[in-house]
């Protein structure tokens, strides 16, 4: 899923590149509204970083027995701890993705007049469903015996 988001944004990058005024969207203030503008090429770092930040994360995850976890790994629990860990860094990698796709998608929507923002609540909810999963395979770990 974290791939095709990926390459669907950047797809939709360059199939909108034309239709771009010369002044986009470059950043938003803490209530989701557009409070900084610039050229065209501010849209290029947020799909570099989300294809790094994947690049990454999808290396990362082949390496479990590297993490640090919240209790002791045993050759008993080492399986399940692992597969745990693994998942939360897919859900992690997936959550990011969607997250700059998403700015993106708003800032190219902006630009074109069709968005006024992010919106109050992008922040808040954001922060919820990224730290909510941490939290969630956190709990998740220390559970495993």
């Amino acid at each position: 899923m974290s791939l095709i988001v990926l390459v669907g944004i950047i797809g939709y990058l360059f199939s909108v590149w034309s239709q771009l005024p010369e002044q986009v969207p470059q950043h938003y203030n803490a209530a989701g509204e557009v409070d900084k503008w610039g050229g065209r090429g501010v849209l290029f770092p947020l799909p570099i970083l989300s294809a790094l930040l994947y690049a990454g994360q999808s290396v990362l995850s082949k390496f479990p027995q590297s993490f640090n976890y919240l209790s002791p790994v045993t050759e008993e629990n080492a399986p399940r701890q692992y597969i745990t860990a693994r998942m939360m860094i897919s859900w992690l990698k997936l959550q990011l993705v969607v997250l700059f796709s998403y700015i993106e998608w708003d800032m190219i929507q902006s630009a074109l007049g069709k968005s006024g923002g992010l919106g109050l609540w992008f922040l808040p909810v954001t922060l919820v469903v990224v730290f909510g999963t941490i939290i969630f395979y956190a709990v998740r770990s220390v559970r495993i015996k």
